[in-house]
């Protein structure tokens, strides 16, 4: 018969624990990367390249600037 695991398991704790503060350890790591201005290689980073060299603020907040969506108002 399988066995169940429990959340309460503390066999895997540990592992599970290490996992979360490596991926939190890399992801850090990738936006801090990013921040500084150095962009991956390939399309993507072309496209980022683009945008810094053009002043370009690719940004999802530029939809929290217009007045209105309506056209008519």
């Amino acid at each position: 018969m399988p066995k169940h695991l429990n959340a309460c398991d503390s066999s895997r704790g540990p592992a599970a624990w290490a996992r979360l503060v490596v991926g939190t350890l890399l992801l850090t790591f990738l936006v801090l990367l990013l921040m500084q201005g150095y962009t991956p290689p390939g399309p993507a980073g072309e496209v980022f390249r683009n945008n810094l060299q053009n002043g370009i603020d690719a940004t999802p907040l530029f939809y929290t600037e217009v007045e209105s969506l309506m056209p008519d108002e």
